[in-house]
């Protein structure tokens, strides 16, 4: 086990350039994709309409890795791994408000529950997670203690379960978020990265980076269903598309991205190539475009869904 939670920690920190978030500000025509680049301090925003960078990059806090949008997309929250804070934006003009909230060791994953907008953010080094409070933008209560190493984060669709991948344990640990106690350990597969639930509800998504697959949790019972998904190499990062009919896998060390047909969860086609080192990704509003950060080449890779290829290369940040 000793092994493992190396291998994760050099995973966490070799990888944390980017993480993606998609949404339409009300202020603008077009929506924007926001990254972030960790040996710089900031966060590139590309314009959807243009697909072209829109400058200035935006100064954040040290080793920038995890990004969520608030319920009226007012605000950006993004998690600064190496200063062990929070990093405040205001989507409006694109600027950071200068607040930086003091969380655990190594902040990697954050979510912000949509109903109550209550953030929570995984402390990769201090085994937590904590909790802030919008209004006031400071952490309320003591942190969740968790498993070893948690990463990645996610909430079902009433705020009601928070989920985190646990990368030292290879488990899920399941949170009441009224109570803000785990009520529940869910063994997975190796080194547990990029999770979600899907918009019903009803189940969880789990990327294993170490062991190459993706599998379903039943969030009602919390048990495995069906059978792991083989994927490509060490996947990242995963995203579903608005019928719910599709997943999209970003496989870091194999340079592409597998799709699963949810229905039927079998890998379908030939793994699209993208960049080097995919590490995050999205689909869009219409479930025309997936959006694939590639940490490697600094790029974002855009997937023309109907034709399984990539059909426009976006450079981004500094090489």
């Amino acid at each position: 086990m000793g092994e493992k939670v190396a291998f994760a920690r050099s995973v966490v920190w070799g990888l944390v350039l980017l993480l993606i978030c998609l949404f339409p500000l009300t202020a603008f025509a077009s929506p924007f994709l926001y990254l972030t680049n960790s040996a710089e301090g900031t966060v590139s925003v590309i314009d959807m309409g243009t697909h072209r960078v829109v400058d200035p990059a935006i100064m954040v806090g040290d080793g920038p890795f995890g990004i969520a949008l608030n319920p009226t997309g007012t605000r950006l929250y993004v998690t600064n791994l190496q200063s062990g804070t929070v990093s405040i934006i205001d989507t409006s003009s694109n600027t950071s408000i200068g607040i930086q909230v003091r969380v655990g060791s190594e902040p990697s994953g954050i979510a912000i529950d949509r109903k109550g907008g209550k953030i929570y953010v995984a402390n990769y080094g201090s085994d937590t997670v904590s909790v802030i409070d919008p209004v006031i933008n400071e952490v309320t209560g003591l942190p969740i203690t968790v498993e070893r190493n948690p990463y990645g984060m996610a909430l079902n669709p009433s705020g009601t379960r928070l989920y985190v991948s646990n990368q030292g344990s290879d488990a899920i640990s399941v949170i009441d978020t009224t109570t803000n106690k785990v009520i529940e350990s869910v063994p997975v597969g190796s080194l547990p990265q990029g999770i979600l639930v899907t918009p019903e509800g009803n189940l969880l998504y789990v990327a294993n980076a170490g062991s190459n697959s993706v599998l379903a949790i039943d969030t009602v019972t919390n048990k495995i269903i069906g059978q792991q998904v083989t994927v490509g190499t060490s996947p990242a990062a995963i995203a579903i598309d608005p019928s719910g009919t599709r997943l999209y896998v970003a496989n870091y060390a194999s340079d592409d991205v597998s799709v699963i047909d949810t229905v039927s969860n079998r890998v379908i086609g030939p793994a699209i190539s993208v960049g080097h080192n995919p590490y995050a990704i999205m689909v869009n509003g219409s479930g025309t475009l997936v959006y694939v950060a590639n940490r490697g080449s600094r790029t974002v890779s855009v997937i023309d869904v109907a034709t399984a290829k990539v059909s426009e290369t976006i450079p981004y940040g500094r090489k």
